[in-house]
């Protein structure tokens, strides 16, 4: 009879333990299609940001050109 008890026992702790994985096994895999929406979210920023780097870039050497193009009228004025 004692037996019994024991593998009646055995058998709860298994279920309760298969029960508790398996809980925690969906909670990580919702995690992780959280994670790669963000993760491809990020990505389209990323590739958003690159773009508007482009854009600035372009407007850093136009500025830089009409800055030399001043320094340039300021020095013949000065002269």
């Amino acid at each position: 009879m004692f037996e019994w008890i024991a593998v009646a026992i055995l058998v709860y702790l298994v279920y309760y333990l298969i029960n508790k994985y398996e809980k925690r096994i969906e909670v990580l895999q919702e995690l992780i299609e959280l994670n790669r929406e963000a993760i491809k979210s990020n990505k389209d920023g990323i590739q958003n940001n690159r773009s508007k780097i482009e854009e600035n870039a372009q407007g850093v050497q136009q500025n830089r050109k009409c800055l030399e193009l001043n320094e340039t009228l300021l020095q013949k004025l000065k002269d």
